[in-house]
């Protein structure tokens, strides 16, 4: 099963910490609430200053920039495109390099879930092939041509019970590929 995430969609709430907002893009288990009982939750969120992260305590992290520049965390610089882990017990201060930036990002509860995160780029077509679980494309840069579905940058693709998928790339495409399994 194929599901269209449109940019449009996605639900726009404070952060936990109340500094900034995000769009929630997917959450699980179905019908689970932020941050009272859910397992894993896919988000973007703009960051606008100099601010600490939320804590999220039994909770693992991955991030990555999407618009911008960058952010110095943990006293290094987390570029465009490159995936950041981190334990969502740390004590994180975010700091611009130059001017506001988007990122996306999982938060999973490490003793149910294991997630992946990669940044891939597509310039023709892919086959991606999945075992079990959630994944999820999230469009970066072009589109992305998913069975029936064209997927434009801010867009995302839900895929569940299928084994291979064919993906084809317009304009020099790029996305995140974001696996998320019970353990």
């Amino acid at each position: 099963m194929i599901t269209l995430l449109k940019q449009s969609s996605y639900k726009t709430m404070p952060w936990k910490n109340g500094k900034g907002l995000t769009a929630q893009i997917a959450i699980g288990p179905e019908g689970a609430t932020f941050p009272d009982d859910f397992f894993w939750r896919i988000s973007s969120a703009q960051v606008n200053g100099d601010d600490p992260f939320s804590n999220f305590p039994g909770c693992d992290r991955k991030l990555v920039i999407t618009q911008g520049t960058g952010l110095t965390l943990k006293g290094k610089d987390l570029h465009p495109l490159d995936v950041l882990e981190f334990s969502g017990e740390e004590v994180i201060h975010a700091k611009l390099i130059e001017g506001p930036v988007v990122d996306l990002g999982i938060i999973y509860r490490r003793d149910r879930i294991q997630a992946e995160m990669k940044v891939l780029n597509l310039h023709e077509i892919s086959t991606l092939n999945f075992e079990g679980g959630r994944h999820f494309i999230f469009c970066l840069r072009g589109r992305l041509q998913v069975h029936e579905h064209l997927v434009h940058a801010g867009d995302c693709i839900m895929i569940q019970s299928l084994s291979t998928l064919e993906l084809a790339g317009l304009n020099h495409s790029s996305y995140v590929l974001i696996s998320v399994n019970e353990k």
